[in-house]
């Protein structure tokens, strides 16, 4: 993941916990699935650069979940995690995040915040429970991988979530600007 990127993601949690009701582990990464997938539809990039995979429990950014176990230096700067006691009948109440940076607009499009605060107004309360069957709707890139495909564990490509939508970048488009994007981090390296 580039540096931007993990800047990005590390004030994208920021700003998931500062505004949702018990922002814990699973529904921190439905809401970071959410937006990458939504803003990949619309312009052919994720936001955070995260890479998901067809889990049980939904689209899980295994890396991500797993550094949150054993954050880096860089995430232990921007954010205090912790371990609690459950309290929750979803049993997601285990990992509390805190912001130790204050979140920064400046890092996203006005595409994204208005995505984030989409995606804040929708599911404000919803528990982690909530989230991972919102995950697992027909439709979405989780349940054609893992229920139609049967490719349990597996990544979930982003394009599967481009459609013929007016606002929704095509297949062709998508690819181009990941060419792009591979092009210029060789010539930057």
């Amino acid at each position: 993941m580039e540096i931007g990127k993990r800047e990005k993601l590390f004030h994208a949690i920021v700003f998931f916990v500062e505004n949702t009701k018990a922002c814990h582990k699973v529904k921190l990464c439905k809401l970071l699935c959410f937006l990458d997938f939504e803003i990949y539809r619309q312009t052919g990039k994720s936001t955070t650069g995260l890479q998901y995979f067809a889990w049980p429990m939904g689209p899980v950014p295994r890396d991500l979940f797993e550094e949150l176990s054993a954050p880096r230096a860089d995430m232990k700067k921007a954010l205090v995690i912790h371990t609690a006691p459950a309290d929750d009948p979803d049993g997601d109440c285990r990992l509390t995040i805190l912001p130790r940076i204050d979140f920064d607009e400046g890092l996203f499009t006005k595409r994204e915040l208005k995505e984030m605060e989409r995606l804040v107004e929708i599911h404000r309360t919803a528990t982690g429970a909530q989230m991972k069957l919102a995950s697992h709707e027909r439709g979405l890139p989780w349940h054609q991988i893992y229920e139609v495909e049967g490719r349990h564990q597996e990544l979930i490509p982003y394009d599967l979530i481009l459609d013929d939508r007016p606002d929704s970048v095509t297949k062709e488009r998508a690819d181009e600007i990941e060419r792009e994007g591979r092009a210029v981090a060789i010539l930057f390296k």
